[in-house]
């Protein structure tokens, strides 16, 4: 009877002890080839940002582009051929997978198209070279001969009626869509030079909206090497200068521009100024720029020229740059949202970023930086 407890007794201790050695389903075993207590190798991107040829299949001198939305928009400039030249207006309804000819004609000799600007899908104006002609658009298709004016001036509009255009020192205005202008500023203020007063003519070159009422329009370098900024709060009926910006040139038309109506920023030659109260204090970083200033939204913006694309995506406090080898030089570009964007230059060249999938691939696509956090 001893001897029969002794055996159950061993057995249960084998047993217990065999029991013990078995790893149970919640004690993860190391895999092959990872030693215990390795951290996991990190997740590998599911999106990368790219830039891709939509490019229009003409030899064409592309020098103006506007998207209001990341899929429609127009490009203007004139095309070459055999026949000659001619001003045309592109458009796209796909994000540039496709473009029509809207206005003007590639045999023609129509004067090229320069300057675009749009309100949304159906209210649109652009300028032709030489004539300074400007043409408006009511319905996003067919366009009209409304006036002349400076074919180099700089112009925006607020609504479908109310518009600006600025012609060396003196700022017009519209309230009939573009048809008639009538003068409301010019621009006269004191700098001082070598420690004597001087009164000076201003000169501007870029002007800005962020809402109906309040505008902001910059100068070219004053005789202190400074620009001027002058600012309105009544909707363009009146004018005055606000500061001035030391050590800044606007620099051509473009190089003003508003996210609201006290941030905003001025783009010099080597600098993008900075301003969080309406215009009333500066702040400049060192950024080699050129080109037009575009903000999606708050926080992402470029500006794209040449073969270099200066960007932020915390709303200015950083910039950042990226030299991309597209075929031609960059003309001008559109940022219609912080996922997309259009630049277009010589030979009809238009590419388009975005945000793709890791594994996507096209013909002629072009590594391009994250405006924003990728997903």
């Amino acid at each position: 009877m001893n001897r029969w407890i002794t055996l159950v007794t061993l057995s249960v201790l084998i047993a217990g002890a065999a029991a013990a050695q078995t790893p149970t389903k919640k004690e993860a075993q190391p895999k092959a080839g990872v030693a215990a207590g390795a951290a996991a190798p990190a997740a590998q991107p599911k999106f990368k940002a790219i830039f891709e040829p939509v490019n229009y299949p003409q030899d064409s001198e592309l020098r103006d582009v506007f998207f209001v939305s990341p899929d429609v928009g127009w490009v203007a400039g004139l095309t070459r051929s055999e026949a000659g030249e001619g001003g045309i207006i592109l458009h796209t309804a796909d994000g540039g997978q496709h473009w029509d000819v809207q206005a003007g004609d590639p045999h023609s000799g129509t004067r090229a198209f320069e300057q675009l600007f749009f309100l949304d899908a159906k209210h649109g104006w652009a300028t032709q070279f030489g004539g300074g002609s400007l043409l408006r658009t009511t319905d996003g298709e067919t366009w009209e001969s409304v006036s002349t004016f400076a074919p180099d001036a700089a112009f925006v509009f607020t609504t479908p009626q109310i518009g600006f255009y600025m012609d060396g020192d003196k700022i017009f205005r519209s309230q009939d869509g573009g048809r008639t202008w009538t003068q409301v500023y010019a621009c006269r203020t004191q700098v001082e030079v070598q420690g004597l007063t001087r009164q000076v003519s201003c000169g501007f070159q870029s002007i800005h909206f962020p809402t109906p009422q309040i505008g902001y329009a910059t100068t070219e370098n004053l005789p202190n090497d400074a620009s001027a900024i002058a600012k309105t709060e009544d909707g363009g009926m009146t004018w005055s200068i606000s500061r001035f910006v030391p050590n800044a040139s606007a620099g051509d038309f473009g190089g003003v521009f508003f996210t609201d109506a006290n941030t905003g920023f001025v783009r010099a030659s080597s600098s993008v100024f900075a301003s969080s109260d309406g215009g009333q204090t500066w702040r400049g970083t060192v950024v080699p720029l050129r080109g037009r200033v575009r903000f999606a939204d708050h926080e992402t913006g470029w500006v794209a020229r040449g073969t270099r694309i200066v960007y932020t995506s915390d709303g200015g406090k950083r910039w950042n740059t990226a030299e991309i080898h597209f075929p031609t030089e960059i003309y001008s570009s559109s940022l219609p949202a912080r996922d997309r964007g259009y630049v277009v230059g010589l030979h009809g060249m238009i590419y388009r970023y975005r945000i793709v999938p890791i594994e996507y691939n096209v013909k002629g696509m072009l590594s391009a930086p994250a405006l924003a956090a990728l997903r």
